[in-house]
């Protein structure tokens, strides 16, 4: 794998690279930054040793009794990783106990207020809810403009007021190889 440094100072491939660049010029946080690469190499270890498992969000959740969104928010690096889960996954894996140490850290939030709790909420959980939807639908994504959206207020298990926000769209598959054959003439 080839690494550079970057015009700021961090190396990095191409994958790495632009999720620094996204750090850098959507939160502009050094903190954030920090975070992040101090996650990376677990990160890349977890998920490649899943990747070659052929371990699911789904699969892994189940044998940690947790969402698998939760499982993907933890190995995308943006959930803390706590010791029962973390003991779960390093097993599963076949890691050396401690290899996920670095997740042990919450990871750095950086906004506050109503709508950029909003964004946050998508930031954190939009690579583990991409995963999922592959795992569930294939290669495709959910559908903006067949879309609806519901926000309810419900109660919660200790009886606290709640918030649940639905987004309700179409899985939409991108092309396959049969769409792309030139057409007879």
């Amino acid at each position: 794998m080839q690494r550079y440094l970057n015009e700021g100072g961090i190396w990095a491939n191409s994958r790495k690279e632009k999720k620094m660049k996204q750090l850098m010029n959507s939160k502009g946080d050094d903190l954030a930054i920090e975070s992040y690469q101090a996650r990376l190499q677990a990160l890349d270890i977890a998920n490649k040793a899943a990747r070659d498992k052929g371990l699911t969000l789904e699969a892994m959740g189940e044998n940690c009794n947790l969402l698998p969104i939760r499982i993907g928010a933890i190995l995308s690096g943006q959930a803390p990783l706590e010791a029962t889960t973390q003991e779960c996954l390093e097993k599963q894996l076949d890691l050396k106990a401690g290899t996920l140490d670095p997740l042990r850290t919450p990871p750095v939030r950086w906004k506050a207020g109503a709508i950029y709790r909003l964004h946050e909420a998508v930031d954190v959980y939009a690579p583990a809810i991409q995963r999922w939807m592959n795992e569930q639908f294939g290669d495709a994504i959910m559908s903006a403009i067949d879309f609806t959206i519901i926000a309810e207020e419900v109660t919660g298990s200790q009886g606290e007021r709640r918030i649940r926000i639905i987004f309700d769209g179409k899985a939409l598959p991108y092309s396959t190889d049969e769409g792309w054959r030139p057409a007879d003439a």
